[in-house]
């Protein structure tokens, strides 16, 4: 029997056959909801509200312990645990949508001689006649300064009639010895995309592969997050069935051709003269792009099924480009420390000198790197993406309405940075970070991270465990001991990975000469907020840089320049990953790091 959802604000109707959970269901209709644990049920974050057969759907546990008697009895539910079988009608709050989310793209990104792999040549041929009968494409040959040079058969197809529409003038795009493609006039700029895959954003880049530098930028959600804020859930996800995996794989895709539309409109590019391409990602996203087999992923040793570096065709991944036009996948180095990272360290110049330099990428896995000599040796810490929000109870991504920034006055009362100066409807990374630094500074927090039930502005939730007011009004932001907890255990995290490297390269805070922070996260975290609960050792902050975006800086640097690709090669093979989980004492180091 078939039924019929309607989603308001957005009026969407959904006619479903069979019972579903309202969170498929959701998915269906292409609304982007929050649904950070991947519908476990665990996050609390796809808050809908039902607005016909309340009583029809009673909220069960799980629901009854993340939802307040308020919001249940007006009919607010969490979409993966409601089970639809008929007629409904549905409202998703502004709050549960994905949207809006402020995207780092931009990072430091050093002038480098472009040499990219794909050139063009025009050429003018001899008309073929009775006393010359070589064929089309020995002309070309001899035309070039290559030798030996080939093309693809669908290439080859297209040269006659071209040649003979054209007074046998063609224009060949090569890589290497190659032809990928041949049109009739040069191109007017060789053209390239660089992506960097994250786990939450896609940060696209148009560059011009003759002079190197950006021609636009853009970037968007990561659709992926449907299914689950972190990585483990999506692999999850993917490993439930082919289709499945190949629905990853295909969403991917999907937004990265949507934005680089956008950015060719912007441009005036066509899309079909993307020449070239080179993506990064942490190894999961790598294997979701390449539609590489996610299974061993998954499970420890959690091994990748391929690290070197790939090129794959376009059109063959689902990449609108130039017919002919390929993609470059480099290496990654481990489970969890993927091609991003690379990219990062490349685009930083770790290996260029003998300096002893930290380098971290924080995100829902944070990636960290301490060269020392001619050692470079990274980790990858699961911290999870409590700094991006996720498992805080007013916690958001940076979009308009989170708090970004938070301090005590001299008064005590409490100062916000508004995303957007408007009401507060939530708190991102930044903010968080900064709300426990502050509550630690003026004694709110004690060095366990336990609150002071007496300190002032502090009250008791139902269960007797306390909270702290940020701001109040038509939304009342607050943040929890549990909040505090779940900051603390990422944090920690992030704090023991550090201290494992300076401890296996025997390195201690005043030696390190240089801090590279790199991510979204770390363009708006305080440096002296992160150290003052922790996070990072007391180094001078004049030694510390935010350097936004690097993976997608070191992605641009390796589609422009092929010595950048070698360069990257070379750097990979260096690198030494060393597994947190084995690290004798790692335990004593995590209890460490979590400490206020």
């Amino acid at each position: 029997m078939k039924f019929t959802i309607e989603f308001q604000p957005a009026g969407l109707r959904l006619i479903l056959d069979e019972p579903t959970t309202l969170l498929d269901a959701i998915r269906q209709a292409g609304i982007s909801l929050r649904s950070d644990c991947g519908g476990k049920g665990i996050c609390g974050k796809c808050v809908v509200q039902l607005l016909s057969c309340i009583g029809n759907n009673p909220p069960g546990i799980i629901e009854n312990s993340q939802l307040d008697a308020k919001q249940i009895s007006e009919g607010y539910r969490l979409a993966c645990e409601t089970i639809v079988n008929k007629d409904l009608k549905v409202f998703v709050p502004q709050d549960s949508v994905i949207e809006g989310q402020v995207l780092q793209v931009e990072g430091r990104y050093r002038v480098i001689s472009a040499n990219p792999v794909i050139s063009q040549k025009t050429v003018e041929l001899e008309e073929a006649n009775l006393n010359d009968l070589l064929s089309d494409f020995t002309r070309i040959n001899a035309s070039v300064d290559h030798q030996n040079i080939t093309a693809d058969l669908n290439v080859i197809r297209k040269i006659p009639e071209l040649l003979r529409n054209n007074q046998w003038q063609i224009n060949l795009i090569i890589k290497a010895r190659e032809i990928i493609n041949v049109t009739p006039q040069p191109l007017e700029k060789l053209v390239g995309l660089a992506v960097d895959v994250g786990s939450t954003k896609l940060a696209c880049y148009l560059v011009d592969l003759q002079s190197g530098m950006t021609i636009a930028a853009r970037g968007t959600s990561n659709p992926q997050i449907a299914f689950g804020e972190d990585i483990m859930a999506r692999l999850a996800y993917a490993m439930e069935s082919p289709a499945k995996a190949e629905h990853l794989h295909r969403m991917l895709f999907e937004a990265i051709n949507q934005t680089t539309r956008d950015l060719c409109e912007q441009s005036e590019v066509p899309q079909s003269e993307i020449t070239d391409a080179v993506l990064v990602g942490n190894t999961a996203m790598h294997h979701f792009f390449l539609n590489l087999p996610v299974s061993a992923l998954a499970v420890s040793p959690f091994v990748p099924a391929f690290s070197d570096p790939v090129c794959a065709p376009a059109k063959d991944l689902g990449l609108a480009a130039m017919p002919g036009c390929a993609v470059y996948a480099p290496a990654v180095i481990a489970g969890f420390i993927g091609s991003d990272h690379l990219a990062f360290l490349m685009a930083e110049g770790f290996g260029d000198d003998n300096r002893v330099r930290l380098g971290i990428d924080i995100g829902t896995n944070t990636e960290i790197a301490l060269q020392k000599g001619g050692r470079i040796v990274s980790v990858s810490t699961a911290s999870g993406p409590a700094f991006e929000g996720a498992h805080i109870q007013f916690g958001m991504r940076a979009a308009p309405g989170a708090i970004e920034h938070v301090t005590f006055g001299a008064d005590g009362k409490v100062q916000i940075q508004v995303i957007g100066e408007k009401a507060p409807t939530g708190i991102c990374g930044s903010g968080i970070l900064d709300a426990v630094a502050e509550m630690r500074r003026v004694g709110l927090l004690n060095s366990r991270g336990r609150m002071d039930k007496q300190f002032p502005g502090v009250g008791l939730d139902d269960m007797g465990k306390p909270f702290f007011k940020l701001s109040e009004g038509e939304k009342t932001i607050t943040m929890s001991q549990n909040d505090v907890d779940q900051i603390l255990l990422a944090k920690g995290a992030i704090r023991a990975g550090i201290d494992v490297l300076m401890n296996y390269l025997k390195v201690s805070p005043p030696e390190i000469e240089n801090v590279v922070i790199a991510g979204a996260f770390g363009t708006y975290m305080l440096p002296e907020q992160a150290m003052r609960i922790g996070m990072l050792p007391e180094i001078a902050l004049d030694r510390v840089q935010s350097v936004g975006n690097a993976a997608g800086a070191g992605a641009r640097m390796m589609l422009a320049s092929s010595a950048s690709r070698k360069k990257a090669e070379a750097l990979a093979r260096r690198v030494e990953y060393l597994e947190l989980t084995i690290y004798p004492d790692f335990p004593m180091f995590y209890a460490r790091g979590i400490q206020a």
